[in-house]
């Protein structure tokens, strides 16, 4: 196994003296076993009440955290007794050949994240309950949330997003050309800016809403035939619903798919 560059763990616990008391800002600077060079920033965490990446001109990646256990005073006894430790919050900190992870402790709730990495960092985040915010970062940007919204600006690259009860919005300032790329959603609106310029197919569904664009697109107009499957010598029709399109003659196939809510593609 190879051996960890820079291995940093934290674990803070709030001691409640009175009611309300909470730990300030705290910063972590994670330096990169090959700086200046493609990097990745891994993120888990199941409670985080904002993840915030920015890109920066430095060469390090910057972890900020802050969180809050404020309880109230029904919360802080039991049976006579009054609490005095709340168990704690728990972060791991870890990076090896500039690949940084961050995992954050189930217990952690109130959790605020905002990490600086330099401008060209790709990224896999994990988050369960929390809403994704990303700025300026040049990468594959890899994005998974179940409850919570994605806003990403100003972003290069490639990107496959998924979340389950949240609104997904991009803005690209440049893509990878001949990339695919995916934006779904289940409960949300997706609004995707791209590039004047960007040669993609595009693959959309959504079953309660619209569909927008402002791009010259050339729509399939067969695509909504019938379907038709057999099953145990039973045959079932059904209508396809995926609109197709085509940007500046078509490339990289785009998917955008949501059940609840509408679809925007919008020139940048």
């Amino acid at each position: 196994m190879k051996k960890l560059n820079t291995i940093l763990f934290i674990t803070l616990f709030v001691v409640l003296a009175i009611p309300f008391t909470a730990f300030a800002q705290n910063d972590l600077t994670v330096p990169l076993s090959r700086p200046g060079k493609a990097g990745v920033l891994e993120v888990s965490s199941i409670y985080a009440d904002d993840v915030i990446i920015r890109a920066h001109s430095g060469q390090d990646v910057i972890v900020k955290f802050d969180g809050d256990d404020d309880k109230d005073d029904y919360d802080n006894r039991r049976n006579g007794l009054r609490r005095i430790s709340s168990g704690g919050i728990g972060m791991e900190v870890t990076e090896d050949n500039n690949r940084v992870i961050v995992r954050t402790s189930p217990s952690a709730h109130d959790l605020e994240l905002e990490i600086m990495v330099p401008s060209n960092f790709s990224l896999e985040l994990h988050i369960t309950h929390g809403d994704i915010e990303v700025y300026g970062v040049n990468g594959e940007l890899e994005i998974n949330a179940v409850n919570g919204d994605v806003e990403m600006i100003d972003v290069s690259g490639s990107a496959l997003i998924n979340s389950v009860n949240g609104d997904v919005e991009v803005e690209f300032k440049e893509v990878t050309d001949g990339a695919p790329m995916s934006f779904t959603t289940v409960n949300g609106d997706i609004e995707i800016a791209l590039p004047e310029s960007v040669r993609m197919s595009a693959k959309m569904k959504t079953e309660w809403g619209d569909i927008y664009t402002n791009f010259d697109m050339d729509i399939d107009r067969n695509s909504n035939a019938a379907e038709v499957s057999k099953d145990k010598g039973k045959y079932k029709v059904a209508i396809n619903k995926w609109v197709y399109g085509s940007i500046n003659g078509g490339g990289a196939e785009y998917l955008f798919k949501t059940l609840h809510g509408d679809i925007s593609i919008r020139k940048k």
